[in-house]
């Protein structure tokens, strides 16, 4: 939890280093000889302008991470303040983004100087100051996506035009960031659950079938594990159930005094949550009914005791 706490302070950390590291490699690039009649001046001012080129695009690719972090913090924010899920997460997700807005007329909660135009500008004005180097950015095409399932992806155009009475230089690039989304609010658990609960990635890896050992750990620690078919985490915030290969599971906690189930339900999360019903007739959902595994007795449907290698002889049939 205390790494959650600090993320922030993290983050802002991380940045402050990117700025001088930024400055520290400019200014050694162009002080590294005396600017007397023995060096070529112009040389020494595009090698400026190369290292902030640089610079620029890496910290543009660090930037876009954080301010996507806080944006995902907004956009469930506002799922908790309007009690529902956001459809529409990819446009307003990305306007979060770029300008601190969902939409034209709704502000995105916590991006007061948490945008992505707030921290280029920022680089953009220093480098103006303390170089006298002249350069403006356009960013196009700016999408979110996932391919993996515990981060999404922000991706973008950016061009870098930069202007001055030695040089003149312009670049554009695609830059790809990464947006982890531990410590996240789980969308799920918020709009249709009775108790919240954050992202908690587990730190166990298994190739093939998990063992009730692994249960144990992810239902104790509130830990979540990839699992095919279950549901994506941009499906999460959208509120849309539909099987991925990229989805993310936990656990219910079916102690939880706010929590009510019957013989028909599955503690699997997005299933749970969903209210949906198994058929007692198949069977399709087995108690646990061996203390050794979870204690109080543990309902889940079949393919999840399969999956977690389960011995049938540790089951019953809940109806």
């Amino acid at each position: 939890m205390g790494l959650r706490h600090n993320k922030k302070g993290i983050v802002f950390t991380i940045l402050s280093i990117v700025i001088a590291i930024f400055f520290t490699i400019t200014f050694s690039a162009r002080t590294e000889k005396p600017l007397d009649y023995h060096v070529d001046i112009t040389n020494a001012r595009i090698t400026v302008i190369h290292s902030y080129t640089e610079n620029f695009f890496d910290y543009a690719e660090l930037s876009s991470s954080i301010s996507g972090y806080s944006a995902l913090q907004g956009v469930i924010e506002d799922l908790n303040n309007m009690n529902a899920y956001n459809p529409d997460f990819e446009t307003q997700y990305v306007n979060c983004v770029e300008t601190g807005m969902l939409t034209d007329s709704k502000v995105c909660p916590n991006m007061i100087n948490k945008t992505l135009y707030y921290y280029l500008n920022k680089i953009k004005n220093l480098t103006q100051q303390e170089f006298n180097l002249e350069s403006s950015y356009e960013i196009r095409n700016i999408s979110v996506n996932q391919t993996k399932p515990f981060s999404i992806e922000l991706r973008m155009n950016i061009t870098l035009n930069i202007t001055d009475a030695y040089a003149n230089a312009s670049d554009t690039r695609i830059l790809t960031s990464s947006v982890d989304i531990n410590g996240l609010l789980d969308p799920v658990y918020l709009i249709n659950g009775t108790y919240n609960q954050t992202i908690n990635q587990t730190s166990l890896r298994r190739a093939g079938k998990w063992n009730s050992t692994d249960l144990i750990q992810l239902y104790n620690n509130h830990e979540y594990r990839e699992y095919n078919n279950a549901t994506k985490f941009i499906d999460r915030i959208k509120g849309n159930f539909t099987p991925s290969n990229l989805g993310i599971e936990s656990f219910v906690n079916h102690t939880h005094p706010d929590v009510s189930y019957d013989e028909n339900d599955t503690m699997v999360d997005y299933l749970f949550w969903q209210g949906v019903k198994f058929n007692c007739q198949t069977p399709r959902v087995l108690e646990i009914n061996d203390t050794s595994i979870i204690n109080p007795f543990y309902q889940l449907d079949v393919d999840h005791i399969d999956s977690f290698d389960i011995d049938p002889s540790q089951t019953r049939v809940t109806c």
